[in-house]
């Protein structure tokens, strides 16, 4: 009970930081009437997110499946 409790309580963290950083891109991806250049551009913004949150999926998976093993015993 006590571990699906933490596991609910990461996966909400997960969540909310994972919007604040597309909300972040989403918000300083550029007006309309300005240049952009590599840094405002939304395609490079969304890669150099995907590469982190790539990373903690291939940490958590094996973690999360650790955790629901462990709750069987």
């Amino acid at each position: 009970m006590i571990r699906s409790m933490v596991l609910a309580l990461c996966a909400l963290f997960v969540a909310g930081v994972f919007a604040a950083i597309f909300l972040s891109i989403w918000s300083t991806h550029g007006a309309a009437g300005r240049p952009r250049s590599f840094r405002q551009s939304l395609a490079a913004e969304l890669v150099w997110t995907a590469i982190p949150c790539l990373m903690v999926l291939a940490a958590a998976i094996p973690a999360v499946i650790a955790i629901l093993r462990a709750g069987t015993d």
